[in-house]
């Protein structure tokens, strides 16, 4: 691994993988400009939007931008009291410095980037649906400690995501199904957390960006592993 790998990371695009890179930073910006809250914030929320970006791509400095990005939401989530996000961003810590060495370690060439996409076939998605499940049960017992306000669909909301951190370290294309759903359960947390609980609807925006990743991403790691 060469010392300059995170911007080696950002070399090799198309033209439009560029622009969407920086529509989505735009917007974000837009989004502070019209409820300004905090620049750590923004940070977090740029942070994200990168690392989502370095998802599609198949780059492994993602998890240096999402090691960034999870410290600030999480923090944030707790001051929010939207648990499920502070449960789900230590998970991320926790994955993003797992997922960095996974990556480097199988990597043909020391990029660390992926050149080799699987996908889960038959059977497999019955126990990708099994992991959540049972994820998703741990976690409606461990919000029921802390009185979460919402505890099911924060539990489902954790469950999902966690589950397609699992799939992504694991080079699965198909974590992108369960990204997509994650990311529309933070839209509602994030949305209602903005309007009952002093939220910050930066992140609202920044979930939206990711909404939209999830199917940019489905759609380029096909293109990878063909």
């Amino acid at each position: 691994m060469s010392s300059n790998f995170i911007l080696n990371d950002f070399k090799g695009w198309e033209r439009k993988n560029y622009l969407f890179l920086f529509t989505m930073i735009g917007v974000q910006l837009v989004g502070f400009l019209f409820n300004p809250s905090s620049w750590i914030t923004l940070v977090g929320g740029l942070s994200g939007i990168i690392c989502v970006n370095l998802i599609a791509q198949g780059r492994v400095s993602n998890y240096i931008f999402g090691f960034i990005s999870a410290l600030i939401i999480g923090y944030f989530g707790f001051k929010s009291r939207v648990y499920a996000e502070v449960l789900l961003q230590s998970f991320y810590i926790i994955m993003d410095i797992t997922g960095l060495y996974t990556w480097l370690k199988v990597s043909e060439d020391g990029s660390g980037n992926v050149t080799d996409v699987k996908t889960l076939k038959g059977i497999q998605w019955l126990y990708a649906g099994l992991v959540w499940l049972s994820i998703g049960m741990a976690a409606y017992y461990l919000l029921g400690f802390v009185n979460d306000a919402q505890q099911t669909l924060d539990a489902v909301t954790f469950s999902v995501s966690a589950t397609a951190m699992l799939l992504m370290i694991k080079r699965y294309q198909s974590q992108f199904v369960f990204w997509l759903l994650g990311n529309i359960f933070s839209l509602v947390l994030w949305f209602r957390a903005g309007t009952h609980a002093g939220g910050d609807y930066a992140l609202f925006v920044m979930y939206s960006m990711y909404t939209i990743n999830s199917i940019y991403g489905m759609i380029h790691w096909l293109k990878l592993k063909k």
